[in-house]
């Protein structure tokens, strides 16, 4: 079978709307066998077929799941620091609740 094709199929079955975005370390676990410069080349591959997003470097996202799309950047952060304290702060918070805007105020010359 095709590695592309490998691959689609097993991230068809792998993702879930709260495990949609994958690291080239998750994605290698899938294809053992293979190189670093063929596993690039297949993700770069999948990219260009439209298959996976390319989320930051080393980080994919498989969009043909219902993901919560306004939590990707958290989703992301956290993939990308499992290892380290991740938090939200309280202006993001509150622009999340739509209390506050987090959009600069621009003044009007003098």
């Amino acid at each position: 079978m095709q590695s592309i094709r490998y691959l689609t199929r097993s991230l068809e079955r792998l993702a879930t709307p709260e495990r949609y975005l994958f690291t080239q370390d998750d994605l290698r676990g899938l294809l053992p066998n293979a190189s670093d410069s063929a596993l690039k080349t297949l993700l770069s591959r999948a990219v260009r077929g439209g298959y996976l997003a390319r989320v930051c470097r080393g980080l994919y996202l498989y969009d043909r799941v219902d993901y919560p799309r306004g939590l990707v950047l958290f989703h992301a952060a956290a993939r990308l620091r499992a290892d380290t304290f991740n938090y939200i702060s309280l202006e993001t918070a509150l622009c999340d609740a739509g209390v506050i805007s987090q959009m600069p105020a621009i003044r009007s010359g003098s």
